[in-house]
């Protein structure tokens, strides 16, 4: 190959792969993480300070599941670790169904009207506010066990951490900690407006709704760490996804207001990193409450 045939070939070899990285750059720019398993929520039409319809969904907003039931917005279900049942409130009850929604059972009336129902790691136990306190019913219903785990009566939502030995609770103060049994309280760190959380699976990590906004508080040190500064819209319900690497959560117009947190107008739900990084919109109207694998 004389010099002017190879410099024509490197001129052809050099168009070839401009042509190819300018067609797999708009790609890659353009192309959207896709994390797996499915997201459990509410649909609201208007307000989710009302009744949402319980539909779950695939992150990446196909495969849609519409179970029938309208539930009041704290009502929160809830995928048991292994994604074979929902836990969820339904008037005074606490109940659990299987995950394509059949096999509903009643499990315990509470004293109060119950709330933010969570499964334990184990998979035994549904812990949910009822009245300020944090109670527990078997996953077999009350025959087989209920007990009160605080008694402090401003403990709002409980959290599990991933090895079920401790959970967390908001308080609208802040975040604080118990062993299992309901002993051993820890301030763990001071957050105005802490409502909605959720433990990270690798443990390190509690994401908080507080104030419209999202944060992480280090679950070891009680650190905190503002993910999100939005004044006019509210972001709500961090939900984490079960490789710990992404969080669901609503987002919509609207002012914090203190006596209703967290309420917007038509959420939509969001995902982002863990570090805030990748926000997008999955185009999917609706507040998350769970994320665990498909099953």
């Amino acid at each position: 190959m004389n010099r002017r045939q190879r410099a024509i070939a490197l001129a052809a070899l050099a168009g070839l792969l401009a042509v190819t990285a300018g067609a797999a750059t708009p790609a890659a720019a353009g192309a959207r993480p896709a994390p797996g398993g499915r997201i459990l929520y509410l649909e609201f039409d208007g307000s989710s300070a009302g009744f949402g319809a319980l539909k779950s969904v695939r992150p990446d907003g196909r495969g849609g599941q519409d179970f029938g039931r309208q539930l009041f917005w704290g009502s929160s279900p809830d995928y048991s670790p292994d994604g074979a049942r929902i836990a969820y409130i339904q008037e005074w009850s606490i109940r659990s169904m299987a995950a394509d929604g059949t096999d509903d059972r009643w499990l315990v009336d509470g004293g109060s009207v119950p709330a933010f129902p969570r499964w334990s790691p184990d998979g035994r136990w549904i812990a949910a506010e009822s009245g300020g306190a944090i109670v527990a019913v078997h996953r077999d219903g009350y025959a087989a066990g209920w007990v009160n785990l605080t008694n402090v009566y401003d403990d709002l939502v409980p959290a599990w951490g991933p090895a079920g030995r401790r959970f967390a609770t908001a308080t609208m103060l802040g975040i604080r900690t118990y062993h299992a049994d309901g002993t051993s309280a820890r301030e763990l760190a001071a957050l105005p407006g802490a409502y909605r959380l959720d433990w990270s699976p690798d443990g390190r990590s509690i994401a908080v709704e507080a104030l419209g906004d999202l944060w992480l508080v280090a679950a070891s040190s009680g650190a905190v760490r503002r993910l999100t500064n939005t004044p006019r819209v509210q972001e709500t319900s961090p939900v984490w996804s079960p490789d710990g690497r992404w969080l669901a959560y609503g987002r919509g117009p609207g002012a914090h207001d203190p006596d209703f947190p967290g309420v917007t107008t038509d959420p939509v739900i969001w995902l982002m990193r863990r570090d805030g990084s990748h926000r997008h919109s999955t185009a999917v109207p609706g507040i998350p409450s769970s994320w665990r694998p498909a099953v």
